[in-house]
């Protein structure tokens, strides 16, 4: 069954992002989306039935909206990577790369992150990431990303583009 309150905390995460992207100017034509239909690109578990050839544990500490190198909107994410689940990477941090969606929540957060590596003209190697449903995501799981979305710092950057910046450890 899907909780319809505002006590699910999936619901307050949802709800404070969009209130972020209106504030900032980020949102504006975003269509609302239901909360059966909001994309993350934080998996709390590997999942059985992707195929994909990079899996890893990472915290993202900051991201930032762009173009890529055919002018496409991007948001840029900066991660530290805590573990290698599969593919082979040998770096500490790693580029993040997502074609925002009008569905499609990102920021600071960890868990684990899925995808292809594919070498970007203007960034170098990134990690382009596959999404998940955040109702798969259990109530503590939320809750962590939650508080680590409350401590981000936001400002919106020279091109008019938002950036948020992990505080702490």
């Amino acid at each position: 069954m899907i909780k319809t309150s505002l006590a699910d905390p999936r619901t307050w995460v949802i709800c404070w992002l969009f209130c972020c992207a209106a504030y900032t100017g980020a949102g504006a034509g975003i269509i609302p989306c239901p909360p059966s239909a909001m994309q993350a690109i934080i998996f709390e578990h590997v999942p059985s039935d992707i195929d994909a050839p990079v899996a890893i544990e990472a915290t993202i500490d900051d991201q930032a909206q762009a173009s890529d190198a055919s002018g496409r909107p991007i948001v840029v994410l900066n991660a530290r990577i805590e573990r290698v689940i599969k593919g082979s990477i040998d770096a500490e941090t790693l580029k993040i790369l997502v074609y925002p969606g009008a569905c499609t929540l990102t920021g600071v957060g960890r868990g684990i992150i899925i995808g292809k590596l594919r070498d970007d003209p203007l960034r170098g190697l990134m990690l382009e990431a596959m999404r998940t449903n955040i109702r798969d995501w259990s109530k503590e799981f939320s809750q962590k990303q939650m508080k680590l979305l409350q401590s981000a710092v936001c400002r919106a950057n020279e091109s008019g583009g938002r950036e948020c910046r992990l505080v702490g450890p």
